[in-house]
């Protein structure tokens, strides 16, 4: 027959258990400060290497923005504040201050005529112009992180891709579906048509209706209706595929 465990037996094991609880929070702690340690230290690096390669950040956009990974791997985020340590050590503040502005001023510029939809590469090509000659290089990725930046100011401002297409909108309106789907359906010939739309998607007429009053009031598509019967839909943010700039404006 089996001896039951006394009152002795079951404080042991309680103190036990304890002290091993105890063993494995020490151990915790200690791991916890040692990767502390190692994260002081990876950023102490990280800021010589900034200092010492400053210049080619500033213009090297490839090589900005793998610094700019580098910091936040460890916990640096430059971009937080403008005025931030590793902005300013980056010399990536006003960098992106600078750029969010012009970014601004060519999509309200531009407003009017695609009804804040602009292709992120007219965007870039335009930005690219504007810069004052000699300025610092920019690519893709500078452009997302200074919209980013632009989300304080409650403009709306953000990417939004249509199906192969990526596109920066500068008014605050919520994302439709449908106006997605057909946008892609005219993201290579830069238009659509009403039966394109029914055949392509197979939608009843009140749905498609509705879908591109709503885009015309909004100002994102153009209403070409030369064929009364058929009119064509376009959508001037696309339109620099076809010319290799939006409208010249």
């Amino acid at each position: 027959m089996r001896k039951a465990v006394g009152i002795g037996g079951l404080r042991r094991k309680e103190a036990e258990r304890l002290a091993l609880s105890r063993k494995g929070n020490e151990l915790s702690q200690r791991e916890i400060e040692k990767l502390q340690e190692q994260i002081t230290v990876m950023k102490s690096n990280l800021e010589d290497f900034v200092r010492e390669h400053q210049k080619e950040i500033r213009s090297d956009p490839v090589f900005r923005g793998k610094v700019q990974r580098m910091c936040q791997l460890i916990g640096v985020d430059p971009l937080v504040s403008r005025k931030g340590y590793m902005a300013e050590l980056l010399g990536v503040g006003d960098f992106y201050c600078e750029l969010g502005i012009q970014i601004i001023d060519i999509c309200v510029a531009t407003r009017s005529v695609n009804g804040g939809l602009i292709d992120l590469d007219d965007l870039k090509q335009r930005l690219i112009r504007k810069r004052i000659k000699g300025g610092e290089p920019i690519v893709e990725d500078d452009i997302k992180r200074a919209i980013s930046q632009l989300k304080p100011l409650k403009g709306g401002y953000k990417i939004v891709v249509f199906g192969n297409r990526k596109m920066v909108q500068s008014v605050s309106r919520e994302t439709n579906p449908d106006n997605s789907t057909v946008l892609a359906l005219a993201q290579y010939t830069c238009k659509f048509t009403v039966e394109d739309v029914r055949v392509g998607f197979g939608w009843d007429m009140d749905r498609i209706r509705s879908c591109v009053d709503d885009m015309l009031r909004s100002g994102i598509i153009w209403i070409d209706d030369y064929d009364a019967a058929q009119p064509e839909y376009w959508v001037p943010a696309f339109f620099s595929q076809m010319s290799g700039s939006s409208l010249g404006v």
